[in-house]
């Protein structure tokens, strides 16, 4: 009775000082990290993979039925656009929006295919979170192939433990979807006979396919092309890389073709005549150096410069237009040195440090929101300690993970392994550049996860040469190390 006693106490103990560390958001998200690390370590998950499914769909469809904010922005624009196109009516090609960045229609056709189904915005949202379970089952089947197993299922936890991308499943953004087929793309083209003709020609669509839901498969085929270059130096010769080069080329000439034949196919029919192109491509460079605003929107830029892009603008103002924010872009980037440096030290704070949850949450803080009787900016905060503290200990394991995999001999590296870190420096790299948002991170944050699979595995104490110890998922990387 005595050690019953002693081992109820005991337990009592543990689930009060738990309760205690959860009273705090970033103690929630220590204890997260602590398990997602240390269970699969400890344990052996078996039937893992629908296990992880199973568990991320229930966790994501949970925050969409709970968290229902309001189509703003962008996103409102769209999902207006797409009930307008599930309707058979195309008229939202006549707003400046769809002509100054038409490319956003192959969204919408995909928002219009849901409601036209389903009729329920309800759709796109339960879509989002079906695919970003997709999305952690990637993640884990994509780390297996160099960091193990048990490595890759802590990756995938701590990823389903982070709450931006689960929260961000109630917004209508094109990001899920996108950042589906990228992923899957690089996943289909590393696996088993790595960068073959048949694999190739898959990836190629599907990083189109990306590609046209949203416009960010330009820096994945950076990422890519560097990742060959990388394996190239590292051979010292084109023995052996006849099939990378290939691969490599009939995914671009793929993804060309696909991404041409999509934007003639919408205007052709008539969904938008000026199919999926960007009609206003200094926009990005002009907000991205606009000191005032450290990357992020300007309105006042929008107001300065709208006029000139509108489909009836006569060419010549157009023109005109464009030679003064060239020269506008080039005095934001030859301005003094400190201030050049403010501005990018406010770039990355607002897009890797900042929390993301000011779409899906953002109508909570506030002092006046209850929820339960709960004030909505205390949720809103403990939200947003728990998605850092459990991001920060990602990027800190991705920093271990990347020094691990650079003490790899040039011989054992393999290519499934550089391309997380090449595609996270080229995305680093980009977002100098361009306009930030914190949300804008989601896809590159995908592929910090998987760098720090291999700082998961290095606290492991297993980061074994070329990823030996590895167990088979039936598609081994035949030809796939550099």
């Amino acid at each position: 009775m005595s050690v019953f006693i002693k081992r109820l106490f005991f337990a009592c103990v543990i689930i009060a000082a738990a309760l205690m560390v959860c009273m705090n958001g970033s103690g929630l998200g220590l204890l997260l990290v602590l398990a997602a690390v240390v269970i699969p370590h400890r344990f052996r998950l078996r039937w893992f993979l629908p296990m992880l499914f199973i568990l991320s769909a229930a966790v994501h469809l949970a925050a969409v039925y709970a968290i229902e904010p309001a189509p703003v922005s962008d996103f409102a624009r769209m999902v207006d656009a797409a009930q307008q196109a599930a309707a058979g009516d195309f008229s939202f090609q006549n707003l400046p929006y769809y002509f100054q960045w038409a490319y956003q229609t192959g969204f919408v056709l995909w928002e219009a295919l849901l409601l036209r189904l389903f009729g329920s915005m309800a759709s796109i949202k339960i879509a989002n979170a079906l695919l970003l379970s997709g999305i952690n089952c990637l993640i884990y089947l994509f780390a297996r192939r160099f960091a193990g197993e048990q490595a890759a299922q802590s990756a995938a936890l701590l990823y389903l433990a982070t709450a931006f991308p689960t929260l961000l499943t109630c917004v209508l953004t094109n990001q899920h979807v996108s950042a589906f087929f990228f992923l899957l793309a690089l996943y289909v083209l590393t696996g088993g006979k790595a960068f073959s003709l048949p694999r190739a020609l898959a990836a190629g669509v599907l990083l189109a396919a990306g590609n046209i839901l949203r416009p960010e498969g330009i820096v994945i085929l950076a990422a890519l092309c560097g990742t060959v270059v990388f394996a190239l130096i590292m051979r010292r010769s084109l023995r052996g890389s006849r099939r990378i080069l290939c691969g490599t080329a009939a995914v671009l000439a793929v993804y060309a073709a696909v991404s041409a034949g999509a934007s003639w196919a919408v205007s052709a029919s008539g969904v938008n005549r000026y199919g999926l192109s960007n009609n206003w491509p200094e926009w990005k460079f002009i907000v991205g150096f606009n000191h005032e605003t450290n990357g992020w929107y300007s309105a006042e830029d929008r107001a300065r410069f709208d006029e000139a892009h509108q489909s009836d603008t006569p060419a010549e103002i157009t023109e005109q237009s464009r030679e003064e924010e060239k020269q506008l872009i080039r005095e934001r980037i030859l301005c003094a040195p400190p201030d050049f440096f403010r501005l990018m030290s406010g770039k990355l704070y607002g897009l890797w440090i900042a929390n993301g949850l000011g779409f899906p949450l953002g109508h909570l803080n506030s002092p006046e929101v209850r929820v339960c009787g709960i004030r909505g900016s205390v949720i809103y905060q403990y939200a947003a300690a728990l998605d850092r503290t459990v991001f920060a200990a990602a990027a800190l394991l991705a920093l271990f993970g990347a020094m691990a995999l650079m003490r790899r001999k040039p011989e054992e590296q393999e290519i499934s392994a550089v391309l997380p870190p090449m595609t996270v420096l080229a995305f680093f790299t980009v977002f100098l550049l361009v306009e930030v948002q914190p949300r804008y991170v989601f896809l590159p944050q995908i592929f910090l996860y998987l760098v720090a699979a291999a700082g998961i595995c290095a606290v492991h104490g297993r980061l074994c040469s070329g990823g030996s110890r590895r167990q088979s998922d039936g598609s081994e990387n035949d030809g796939a190390r550099v």
